[in-house]
């Protein structure tokens, strides 16, 4: 059985969450820290403080379901912060291909959500602030998912907060009378205001847990990734964040739908759970709407979108970020790369045919001159040339995107290929699959049945040192020694992360750069999936 849309996407935009209890143990007495909405009291986390399930707003439930988000009632006393808030509602993931335990979200689901959490070191004042976008392809995922864990990165010397926001048809439904409600005629985009939110809740408090509100970082994975890329254009989040990371990532080459197609969507949907206005739409069960949202996807080369994602509305998002020829919101330095093996293996042999129609299906008019560039006389060749122009397109539009960007921007944009394989069981059939590098920059490489070696746990030394220099500094080179040098237009060359890191190519040679370029240039569209 194929797992649903939502828990998938290592396609599109990326997995994850977990919301189980946290094992951390009970802070110190007077480990309190007094929040915008009242005294938290946090737990000890491998040796820095946490803060679990703080709330940033009101929960969106019924009449705030599809609302922006509201600001989170006051309390007294100190509000006990030891345990992660339950993860946004979504389908219950299972494990697939690569995707195990660490990866995914568990139970509690609740539309009541919008939780963050907060990893400090113990002694902190004025450190760097990480806010963690989560993957799941806009429909799945959790800022309490296991490899998102903040502690390591936390003790290196940064505050680490993790997000929720709302998911799948509940953050990214538009509806013609939804956008007759708001003042600003406009729907859909709930998730991602939530992000903003969370961002304005981070500039308040930040300080109260030992962070600069002055020097913060967005980043995510995947879906993740491609909020950051949304916040980078929106208005709305403009002046909140200082530095933004994308992985995997920039240039993905999936636009957004406009206002009018969401609301289109929208009407689809109340029709199909029998919903006469959006009165009716707000009684429906959240369970009843998650059955009648979801979609069995392939996860390999063709993927579907998802359909409840952000929406072009031209207010929170004035146009799609998959342009990069679009004004930023936010001129800041920008860290964005991509895994070596994104698209996962299809299970079906390749042989030269099936490959040669495949390219012919994909690139039309270009397939004559990419075919020749890529050996498949035999069924080895073949399969290797498949997976080398999947990695070859997606990080060709990486560079072409970030050539576009770098018109548009005055600051710089550092690009990497992660190629280190995690250590699954099949790790020599996933290699460095799509999400395998966020355990590495995020140190939390502490899932208890894998098998790390000295040089995993280097590797994510030395990305821990590049993220923290380029949150400190804006150039990931500056602490970490590696020598990363920011995008140059029309140099094909990348950070590469692995066990031998250095420049590396980016493409796999200039002559199929040059033919991806112009299959673009003739009106073609490069993207992840």
């Amino acid at each position: 059985m194929r797992p649903s849309f939502g828990i998938v996407l290592a396609a599109v935009l990326a997995l994850c969450g977990c919301a189980a209890p946290s094992s951390a143990e009970p802070s110190p007495p007077g480990q309190v820290v007094n929040t915008t909405a009242g005294e938290i009291s946090g737990t000890v986390d491998r040796g820095v403080r946490a803060f679990l399930g703080v709330p940033y707003a009101a929960p969106p439930v019924d009449a705030l379901r599809w609302r922006p988000p509201q600001p989170a009632a006051r309390w007294d006393g100190v509000r006990a912060a030891g345990e992660y808030g339950p993860s946004c509602v979504q389908s219950s993931p299972e494990p697939f291909g690569p995707y195990t335990s660490e990866f995914l979200a568990e139970a509690p689901f609740s539309e009541d959500c919008l939780y963050l959490n907060v990893w400090t070191p113990q002694a902190a004042s004025d450190r760097p602030v990480l806010v963690w976008l989560h993957g799941g392809a806009f429909n799945s995922g959790s800022g309490a998912v296991p490899i998102y864990n903040g502690a390591t990165l936390a003790d290196k010397g940064a505050v680490v907060i993790t997000v929720n926001y709302r998911l799948g048809a509940f953050g990214f439904l538009a509806h013609p009378d939804l956008s007759r409600e708001s003042p600003d005629n406009v729907s859909g985009n709930y998730g991602l205001l939530d992000m903003i939110t969370a961002l304005k809740w981070v500039h308040d408090n930040a300080a109260q847990f030992g962070g600069d509100p002055n020097n913060v970082t967005i980043a995510g994975q995947s879906a993740g990734a491609a909020a950051v890329n949304d916040l980078l254009v929106s208005p709305l989040a403009a002046g909140l964040f200082q530095r933004a990371i994308a992985q995997s990532g920039s240039g993905m080459g999936i636009p957004v739908p406009p206002l009018a197609t969401a609301e289109q969507g929208g009407v689809d949907l109340a029709d199909r759970v029998r919903a006469t206005g959006i009165d009716a739409l707000r009684l429906v069960p959240a369970e009843e709407l998650i059955t009648a949202t979801t979609t069995d996807i392939d996860l390999t080369e063709g993927t579907e979108m998802p359909q409840y994602v952000p929406v072009a509305d031209g207010h929170v998002l004035p146009t799609s970020a998959a342009d990069p020829t679009v004004s930023s919101g936010a001129d800041v330095p920008l860290l964005t790369g991509y895994a070596a093996d994104e698209v996962l293996p299809s299970g079906d042999a390749t042989t030269p045919s099936s490959f040669e129609a495949g390219v012919r299906k994909r690139y039309g008019t270009s397939a004559g001159r990419i075919l020749s560039l890529y050996p498949h006389a035999d069924n080895v060749t073949a399969g290797e040339s498949q997976s080398t122009l999947a990695r070859d397109r997606y990080m060709a539009s990486l560079l072409l995107w970030a050539s576009a960007r770098s018109q548009q921007t005055t600051q710089p944009t550092f690009l990497y290929l992660f190629d280190h394989p995690y250590p699954i069981p099949e790790s020599s059939t996933y290699k460095a699959f799509h999400t395998s590098d966020v355990p590495y920059s995020l140190g939390s490489l502490t899932a208890p049945d894998r098998k790390f070696t000295d040089a995993d746990r280097q590797l994510s030394e030395l990305m821990q040192g590049a993220w923290l220099s380029f949150m400190a500094t804006g150039d990931p080179a500056n602490r970490s020694g590696l020598p990363w040098r920011p995008y140059e237009t029309g140099v094909n060359e990348v950070m590469r992360l692995g066990e031998h890191p250095g420049p590396l190519p980016g493409v796999s040679s200039d002559d199929r750069l040059q033919a991806l370029r112009e299959f673009v240039q003739d009106g073609g569209q490069l993207s992840l999936f």
